[in-house]
């Protein structure tokens, strides 16, 4: 696992209603079907809401995550200069957001 993988999964504000899955061929971590937080190459992105992305914009080396080149509005990368205080506050931030919406219905595997 590299060192930014390692830092999420350390950081992560884990429970029983935390799950760690991989996506989009990379890790992300879901509650309750929703994902907050994922890691893309050396940045992790964290589902914060217009608020938390507003706050994020005004933060000097935070942009949109990319996947596949394409911006991923929904997930603000965190600035890279964060420590880990404020990295795993965020990341609880974006665990809270999704908190508050209902459960995603489970898929049927085929």
């Amino acid at each position: 696992m590299d060192e930014t993988r390692e830092r999420f999964v350390d950081l992560l504000p884990m429970g029983p209603d935390v799950e760690l899955r991989r996506m989009f061929g990379t890790l992300a971590a879901l509650v309750d079907g929703h994902v907050f937080a994922l890691v893309l190459g050396d940045r992790i992105g964290v589902k914060v809401g217009e608020a938390g992305r507003s706050e994020l914009s005004r933060m000097p080396g935070s942009a949109p995550l990319l996947l596949g080149g394409r911006p991923m509005a929904s997930f603000p990368a965190l600035p890279p200069g964060l420590d880990d205080d404020e990295v795993h506050a965020w990341l609880s931030r974006a665990r809270d957001h999704v908190v508050a919406h209902p459960p995603q219905p489970r898929r049927r595997r085929r």
